[in-house]
């Protein structure tokens, strides 16, 4: 009878089960794969073969059928590789699994060796989440689900470790170097205090505090101003004073950076992507024929930089709308659905125009009409009105030299937002901390400037002005703050 294991594809940035069916039978020797395999598994059968020789069991030299169920979901990579061979050796009488439940994910090579493989914790999480099931993954995964599955774990290095741990003989020593590294991604490593350090910023204290507003709220940031004015800065510098990632928030930024191949090893530092201007609407939200996440996504519970936004193509920026609302992604495809997570901090910086001087008195500007409708001043309304933060920096006309240094630094900035995180309420309860008559006085008059979203961005920057300044109301001076913070006036 045919033979079923356990494994998972990744769609998206989650594991879709998926059952290995081996048949082994009387007949001229071949292997064939079915179920809608891409070129990455239909080699497998080369791999397998010598892995299975080199680990010192026999190849079954009959007619092996695979089938990799469901047929209508599209497998590709090299996660099936252990579980089609422990099938094999199942099917043939080289393993005995007496009845039970097995699962199985990584790549084997040549020599037998299991080798990591992107995307292997997401993977492996639904096939963890299952009652009385016996998962085997990479060594290097192994930890990271001790205590998330719901049945037994077992880290393995090779096929013949594999197959001793279902034997229930002992098993080789597993003190061996990593088999395979994935790959490290610069956008993913931690970002030094040193490298952005707030309180090296001079001249901007307007833009520091909006930077630490930011952070508190997770609120878009748009710093516009002339070249040189410290607007990459200090977007470097908000995604030092944001706090670590939480142990849930942790484990979910690993499994997404796992799903593109990244490693993230510890980390509690939130991510920090800054594509460039050439990025298209798929890079940016997601998509392609394998419907792949995008940098919104890479960036989930982190910091995404888009530097010179103004060289953004227009429909990418557009693409911005419904995610910077949502924080979640919805993209449809061919009859497929997917939903990716995209609560990422957006921050963006960008000039006036192409030479960055449009708005000086002196009329300095040479641009022509094209090179100015490059600039960040060119942005759409919709898309301007989702930044709930707008901040415009102009040159100091001192020397550089002669400017105060800022005057907190990244990390009590860092320790601040993390307090004024701590005590911001809930939104539907945030109106309670400013008083009506206050803002009816103040805000009444422009009323007809001022959009919906406009409304709830200024009660939420004026809330947090009042957490960070250690006042239980919103008084005159926050919500003032929060008019000009947030382009109102």
């Amino acid at each position: 009878m045919p033979l079923s294991i356990a494994t998972s594809a990744l769609v998206g940035i989650r594991g879709a089960p998926v059952e290995v069916e081996v048949d082994v039978t009387t007949g001229i020797p071949a292997v064939r794969i079915v179920g809608l395999p891409d070129t990455a598994v239909g080699e497998a059968r080369e791999r397998i073969r010598s892995a299975i020789r080199a680990s010192g069991f026999t190849w079954p030299a009959r007619r092996i059928t695979v089938n990799l169920a469901p047929a209508d979901l599209r497998k590709s990579g090299g996660s099936f590789d252990l579980a089609i061979a422990l099938g094999i050796l199942a099917a043939s009488g080289q393993l005995q699994l007496k009845g039970r439940s097995i699962a199985a994910v990584g790549e084997l090579a040549l020599d037998g060796r299991v080798r990591n493989v992107p995307g292997a914790l997401p993977l492996a999480l639904p096939l963890a989440a299952r009652e009385a099931v016996h998962l085997l993954v990479p060594l290097e995964i192994a930890a990271e689900l001790q205590g998330d599955g719901a049945g037994s774990i077992s880290g393995v290095t090779s096929l013949s470790d594999a197959v001793a741990l279902l034997a229930g003989a002992k098993r080789e020593s597993q003190s061996l170097a990593r088999s395979v590294s994935l790959r490290t991604d610069p956008q993913h490593r931690v970002v030094s205090d040193e490298e952005c350090e707030l309180s090296t910023i001079r001249g901007q204290p307007g833009a520091t505090r909006a930077v630490l507003i930011a952070a508190v709220g997770r609120l878009p940031l748009l710093l516009e101003g002339p070249p040189g004015v410290g607007k990459s800065m200090l977007a470097r510098a908000l995604h030092g004073v944001l706090p670590d990632l939480t142990a849930n928030e942790a484990s979910e930024v690993r499994a997404i950076s796992s799903a593109a191949g990244l490693e993230r090893g510890s980390s509690a530092r939130p991510p920090l992507r800054m594509p460039h201007h050439d990025l298209t609407v798929a890079g940016l939200i997601g998509g392609g024929p394998r419907l792949a996440p995008g940098e919104l996504t890479w960036a989930h519970r982190g910091l995404l930089i888009l530097d010179e936004i103004g060289e953004f193509r227009r429909d990418t920026l557009e693409a911005l709308r419904e995610p910077l609302e949502r924080g979640v992604i919805d993209l449809v495809r061919a009859g497929r659905s997917e939903q990716f997570p995209a609560a990422a901090l957006l921050v963006a910086t960008g000039n006036p125009c192409g030479c960055g001087e449009l708005e000086r008195s002196d009329g300095a500007c040479l641009c022509t009409p094209a090179a100015r409708r490059r600039g960040s001043l060119s942005l759409s309304a919709p898309i301007r009105d989702r930044f709930a933060l707008r901040v415009r920096l102009a040159r100091s006309h001192a020397p550089l030299s002669s400017l105060p240094r800022g005057g907190i630094t990244t990390l009590d900035g860092r320790a601040a937002v993390k307090r004024a995180r701590a005590a911001l309420p809930p939104v539907a309860h945030r109106v309670e901390m400013v008083d009506q008559r206050l803002l009816q006085r103040v805000v009444a008059p422009l009323t007809e400037q001022v959009s919906g979203r406009g409304w709830g961005h200024l009660l939420n920057v004026a809330v947090i002005c009042a957490l960070l300044n250690g006042v239980e109301r919103v008084g005159e001076a926050e919500l003032a703050e929060a008019l000009h913070l947030t382009g109102r006036i």
